[in-house]
């Protein structure tokens, strides 16, 4: 890389590490707080890339409006209740569950005819918990066998509500139907297990979906396995549920709708061949009875829907899961993909193209490989966090890069504007060399230029018109010198000094000086003649030229400095000019200068010159005619 370009990106690439280390930090200390995004990568990968759960095993039999509309408002009579149930175990599901509580006594009629269905019917009935403690436990149906032991820090609640004793002693399994949503309102993930603490210690409880599951299997109990951290996996039949710490899994979620039939069709003895060997949940869904809940592909969805979705993903088989080494992987990609991306911006300036390239490959990198651990093996990486980490550090290094500029710009600016012109400055800046304060070595052709018989024209002129035309001459010379895109080093007096080939380089210098002195003249013969036609002296010039190494940069104090050219060639060209007094030719050459021009100049002699021992030979430039 240019020297410059290592300036210039050092201090911004630097501050992109610093930021990126900085971010890194907060995410160590702050994790529970950027945790949320976590979530927000699950949806967007399930929104991408969905894995469907097959729904076909699973019924809903809803109690919906028609069937208010013509059975009466809810609550309903047990007895109705209870033939509804009935209707249902006619059809011969492979499972069963009522996701409704019957906590309170109705008519002893209704009780026993609803404790009689339940009976023949063997469905899987719903709990809630409650913070109260001493409420009545139902006995637990499944069985339960636990691997490890339950750490300090494992959840518990004080109590259940149940439906009445008389249904939960005759009902084939018992189950939650809780669920808990993230901060943002949206439910991503659903405990599977619930522990209540009773006077004889902790009981398990299953959710609704794997109490169902398990009737669904014809399985009679659960091997559950305990971790230091929580629960880590619970085992039905064959199925093993990978579970969280809090004992959850993650929702696959599906925008397939269920399979439905309404209530009112079996109360008026219609046949339901949908739900003979089908997993069947009975539940209210009529306006305003039942709980809705925003998952990652549905805003509204009711929790009998939420609750038959764990059912088929518990029987399919696929858990997402945050593997334990997530957060080492997610920040470690991010310092990897950092540092390619403060690599991109520094070599920006030299491969344009295939940075552009790799930039949306850095960026996407993130949700490309998070993506395809989802797909591939149900891990689950945040792919937010690293994208949004990875946006911070390119503003601040795209702020850093702009602070850069700006500061190259006015530095250039302030250092190059009385030397060159606008346009040349404006190619600076966007250039990639060096404008510091330090020296270089660099070949140059020097110009001095004075105005002949000026001090004693002086003497005859009027002080403006001295001022005129030293003004007219330092103009003229200026525009001719910038035109050929040289600098300016300074005025003296009536004199002026300039140099090509720094601080842009400029293979061919000497030719540019050349035609910069002819302009000159040039021009000054045009304005000559309107001088004389006015009366006053015409302005004569003597000029010397030279080629050679010389030390270019800022010279000068901490206060004051100039950008000059210090060497042989510079001092050459100074005595150079003084020769021409002395001389019949206007623009003396030095001899190496010489050598680049042949065909331009012819020897004038040979002139002693203040500060060279030795005779130097001048050559006389040709001008036009």
């Amino acid at each position: 890389m240019p020297r410059a370009s290592g300036n210039l990106l050092r201090r911004p690439a630097a501050r992109m590490a610093f930021l990126a280390l900085l971010l890194l930090l907060c995410d160590v200390l702050f994790t529970s707080t950027f945790d949320r995004f976590r979530g927000r990568s699950y949806d967007l990968y399930q929104q991408i890339a969905p894995i469907e759960t097959s729904l076909d095993d699973i019924v809903l039999v809803e109690i919906d409006d028609a069937s208010l509309t013509s059975e009466g408002r809810w609550p309903w009579p047990r007895t109705r209740i209870a033939r509804l149930i009935e209707a249902i175990g006619e059809q011969e599901p492979a499972a069963f569950a009522i996701d409704i509580l019957f906590p309170d006594r109705g008519t002893e009629e209704g009780d026993a005819a609803l404790a009689q269905a339940i009976a023949q019917t063997q469905p899987v009935l719903a709990m809630s918990l409650t913070d109260q403690a001493g409420s009545t436990e139902p006995a637990p149906i499944a069985g339960w066998s636990v691997v490890g032991e339950a750490p300090d820090t494992l959840a518990t609640f004080p109590g259940l509500l149940a439906s009445l004793p008389d249904l939960t002693d005759v009902a084939g399994g018992l189950g939650m139907v809780r669920s808990v949503p993230d901060d943002d309102g949206v439910t991503r993930s659903v405990p599977m297990l619930w522990a209540v603490a009773g006077p004889d210690g902790l009981t398990l409880w299953p959710s609704l979906s794997l109490d169902l599951a398990r009737q669904a299997l014809d399985e009679t109990g659960y091997t559950v396995r305990l971790g230091p951290q929580g629960y880590d996996a619970v085992k039905v039949g064959d199925k093993i549920v990978r579970l969280t710490a809090g004992g959850a899994v993650s929702l696959t979620d599906t925008a397939t709708d269920f399979t439905r039939v309404s209530a009112l069709d079996l109360l008026n003895g219609t046949p339901s061949a949908e739900l003979h060997d089908r997993i069947v949940i009975l539940s209210v869904s009529a306006t305003g009875f039942d709980s809705f809940h925003t998952t990652p592909l549905v805003a509204t969805r009711p929790g009998v829907e939420v609750h038959a979705l764990l059912t088929a993903q518990i029987l399919s088989g696929h858990f997402p899961y945050e593997p334990a080494y997530a957060k080492t992987v997610e920040r470690s990609g991010f310092g990897l993909l950092a540092i390619l991306l403060i690599l991109a911006v520094a070599f920006f300036p030299l491969y344009p193209l295939p940075v552009l390239v790799a930039l949306p490959l850095i960026f996407c990198a993130p949700f490309a490989a998070g993506l395809l651990a989802w797909r591939m093996e149900g891990e689950l990486f945040d792919a937010l966090r690293p994208t949004i980490g990875l946006a911070i550090v390119a503003a601040g290094g795209g702020y850093f890069l702009y602070r850069a500029a700006e500061m190259r710009r006015r530095q250039i600016s302030g250092q190059f504007a009385r030397y060159l012109s606008p346009e040349v400055v404006e190619r600076l800046i966007r250039s990639e060399q060096e404008v510091g304060r330090s020296a270089e070595r660099r070949e140059v052709t020097v110009l001095f230029m004075d105005m002949r018989g000026f001090t004693s024209a002086s003497e005859r002129l009027a002080p403006e018109e001295v001022v005129a035309n030293v003004n007219r001459f330092l103009t003229l010379s200026s525009e001719e010198i910038f035109r050929t895109e040289g600098t300016i080093d300074k005025f003296m007096g009536d004199a002026v000094m300039a140099f090509w080939n720094a601080p842009l380089d400029q293979p061919d210098h000497p030719e540019r000086a050349i035609r910069a002195v002819r302009a000159i003249y040039r021009r000054l013969d045009a304005e000559n003649a309107h001088l004389a036609q006015r009366g006053l002296e015409p302005i004569r010039l003597g000029a010397g030229l030279e080629t050679g190494v010389c030390s270019v940069g800022n010279f000068g104090s901490d206060i004051r400095y100039n950008y000059t050219v210090i060497g042989h060639a510079a001092n050459l060209a100074s005595r150079l000019e003084t020769a021409t007094k002395l001389s019949s030719a206007s623009v003396l050459c030095g001899p190496d200068l010489a050598k680049r021009i042949p065909g331009e100049v012819e020897l004038a002699g040979d002139f002693e010159l203040s500060g060279f021992a030795e005779r130097v030979p001048g050559f006389a430039l040709r001008l036009p005619d």
